[in-house]
């Protein structure tokens, strides 16, 4: 399984968005097992509710479905729990650190993402949660 961030389904979607391009190319490169988490749902939704658009509910679940990915259940108690003792070593935006153990507690294999940040903290995501990050081609 490999985790969509939720940078790449705001990019994927929005074509006028400068990484659209090269979400499209990254999540057509990847498999067909694709999947995001509540967290994700949240964050879709409050992007879209800070951005004016309506209904942002059934905007975030278009959002995810047009990705092909689909919600896991993930136990947040356990990420946030995790999260606590990674934070030291992985050194994320909260966010971020949130995603990236929700998708290793969701068992994925990959975490694909545009995020700088989160690309430079590769080598350290794989040794800490065997997670290998997934960029968008430049």
């Amino acid at each position: 399984m490999i985790y969509l961030d939720t940078s790449v389904i705001v990019s994927y979607i929005d074509e006028v968005n400068p990484d659209h391009v090269r979400a499209l190319k990254l999540v057509e490169s990847l498999g067909p097992d694709r999947v995001v988490s509540r967290l994700t749902l949240v964050e879709l939704v409050s992007v879209y509710s800070r951005a004016g658009l309506e209904e942002p509910i059934p905007l975030a679940i278009y959002s995810i479905r047009s990705t092909g990915a689909r919600v896991v259940e993930v136990d947040l108690d356990a990420v946030l729990r995790e999260a606590v003792v990674k934070a030291p070593d992985l050194r994320l935006r909260t966010l971020d650190l949130l995603h990236v153990i929700a998708c290793g507690v969701a068992g994925c294999k990959g975490f694909a993402t545009p995020d700088l940040d989160i690309v430079r903290r590769s080598s350290t995501i794989s040794k800490n949660l065997g997670i290998e990050v997934l960029a968008p081609p430049p």
